[in-house]
């Protein structure tokens, strides 16, 4: 039987960190290279993704191509041949997977497809490759393609095929949102069974400012069926156990790519005189998309914190389910010594958010400060209160609250995190240089009602949130017996509105004809307008649904359409 080993390694890039990233693929490639003929890196594993402006400076593309080049002088000590990818230079700058092998470099394939939608702008930067890459390892014809290329069904995939390749590899750097994974599989499974081939996909991980990596590298038989898949998030290596022989048993009985016209491809060959094992493979999952989600905003908080350089982080803790949830995502992130808590409490903190905060502290055990504001309301009111208290007065305590957050940045140097939630973002029901103030925001892109859910099953691993959290009406104790709903429409309604209207495209006319109030309805997308400019002024947060509030979004302040 005809075999290959394939060497996956799903590795978290830091941009621009050059030796680091070198390192790092060194790392794994000495651990997987005796097992492997081929070893895969993700796209533009050099120098991280999305390097986004950094691509337009001469001395960043420098540096590209000299630690490309330093991977392929390295690949003189290894037995395995290398895929990677990596900015390339050739007259205009090219997104390129790179196959080197004994020093030298075998193949050379520049990416087709440039995508330029959601939070990619990659026509921005590179120019488009027409040249498809074909190459024989020892007698395994292999078709190559990155990221966005085999997303199109008219890419080099049929043609790789046609002309022989039994193994198509695709090298990623693909951001994860909610129920894309399902997609992703789900349309590889077809890129296989159509080709008649393996697809071998290799996704980074980790977190780029609001970007989340998932991993969850895979391997596709030609019947569609997932063979092995490593782990979400995280930096995994493994290597696969490909039997080629099973394509062309395939092929000879299915005749589908016969009615395809040959391609006829140059293609270099590697002779690789030694048999790696034939190895067994295992893969993971999730048991439910709360434990997705829940993990993609950890990764995003640990990746943004770490990355630049923070030793600890700051949360303003209220007794409700946002900052509970909040300092539960940094804890797990970071560990309990990283996170400290800060209660500010009012007139108009209620004693069971009293409670309910030093219980939480206690379950996570994490460092709280307490600073109560009454004083310094008080001499703001002095100043400038006109006599009836209203919104103004309610906004100020946020924004007393936000200075003592960011002196406390100052002196600890701590990264502070906002607890504000998307649909309170969505309406403007928070307050700018107040609450929405923050380094960082965990839940920038979680719907009210999905932070409820999210608790839950943060609960059901540990039970560390006070259940009376779960269960009182939500409110911004800005005043007496006050609750979110004096305001806005319950939560199940606005969250229900929002995702139809931001998430789906649905229009107002729409909306009403689900059954949704007319008054209800104007109401909303009126906030939701009007809000735009807090928005535009909102720290970052983790992407985690299709179009979340930043890149995806990009609605002008002065508008008058809605």
């Amino acid at each position: 039987m005809k075999h290959l080993n394939i060497g996956i390694a799903q590795v978290n890039s830091t941009i621009g960190d050059f030796r680091s990233n070198f390192e790092k693929i060194l790392s794994f490639w000495e651990e997987l290279d005796s097992k492997s003929e081929l070893v895969v890196f993700p796209e533009l594993v050099m120098c991280g993704y999305p390097p986004e402006d950094l691509l337009t400076r001469e001395d960043f593309i420098k540096e590209c191509m000299l630690w490309a080049q330093k991977l392929v002088e390295y690949s003189q000590k290894f037995s395995s041949a290398l895929v990677f990818g990596t900015p390339y230079f050739k007259s205009r700058l090219f997104n390129a997977l790179i196959v080197a092998y004994k020093g030298e470099i075998i193949g050379l394939y520049f990416k087709k497809f440039l995508p330029n939608y959601s939070v990619f702008d990659e026509k921005r930067y590179f120019a488009s490759g027409d040249s498809p890459l074909l190459i024989q390892v020892n007698d395994v014809k292999l078709g190559f393609s990155v990221c966005e290329d085999i997303w199109h069904p008219d890419g080099w995939e049929t043609r790789c095929a046609s002309a022989g390749a039994e193994v198509l590899i695709s090298i990623n750097a693909s951001p994860y949102h909610i129920g894309k994974f399902e997609f992703k599989k789900n349309f590889l499974k077809a890129r296989a069974q159509d080709n008649i081939c393996y697809v071998v996909y290799v996704n980074c991980c980790g977190a780029q400012d609001e970007l989340v990596f998932d991993g969850r590298s895979m391997v596709i038989s030609p019947e569609g069926k997932i063979i092995a898949q490593l782990k979400a998030f995280e930096e995994e290596a493994q290597v696969v156990s490909i039997e080629v022989s099973k394509v062309t048993k395939k092929r000879l009985f299915d005749l589908r790519l016969y009615e395809k016209p040959i391609q006829i491809f140059s293609q270099a060959k590697i002779e690789i005189k030694r048999k790696p094992p034939v190895l067994k493979t295992t893969f993971e999952d999730f048991s439910c998309e709360e434990a997705e989600v829940y993990e993609a905003l950890v990764t995003g908080v640990k990746n943004y914190v770490e990355k630049n350089g923070f030793k600890s982080v700051l949360i303003g803790l209220s007794g409700g389910i946002d900052s509970s949830l909040t300092a539960c995502i940094a804890v797990d992130a970071l560990g309990a010594s990283k996170v400290i808590g800060v209660f500010m409490p009012s007139k108009f903190t209620s004693k069971e958010s009293k409670e309910d905060v030093k219980e939480l502290v206690k379950n996570l055990g994490i460092t709280l400060y307490t600073y109560p504001i009454d004083e310094i309301f008080e001499a703001y009111e002095r100043l400038l209160s006109q006599g009836k208290f209203d919104v103004a007065d309610e906004n100020v305590q946020a924004r007393i609250r936000a200075n003592i957050l960011f002196y406390l940045s100052n002196r600890l140097r701590a990264l502070v995190l906002s607890t504000s939630n998307k649909s309170e973002s969505a309406v403007g029901y928070t307050t700018i240089y107040g609450d929405m103030a923050g380094g960082f925001a965990p839940l920038k892109d979680v719907y009210k009602t999905e932070v409820y859910k999210l608790a839950r099953y943060r609960n059901s691993i540990s039970p560390v949130i006070p259940e009376r959290i779960f269960k009182k009406p939500p409110t911004a104790e800005l005043k007496e017996n006050q609750t979110d709903q004096d305001t806005l429409p319950p939560y199940s309604i606005l969250d229900e509105i929002l995702i139809k209207y931001i998430e789906e495209g649905l229009s107002k006319e729409e909306l009403i004809g689900l059954g949704y109030e007319k008054s209800t309805v104007e109401k909303v997308l009126k906030m939701l307008k009007l809000a735009e400019f807090k928005r535009k002024q909102a720290p970052l947060g983790p992407k985690i649904h299709l179009r979340a509030f930043g890149k995806d979004w990009r609605m002008p302040i002065t508008n008058h359409y809605f």
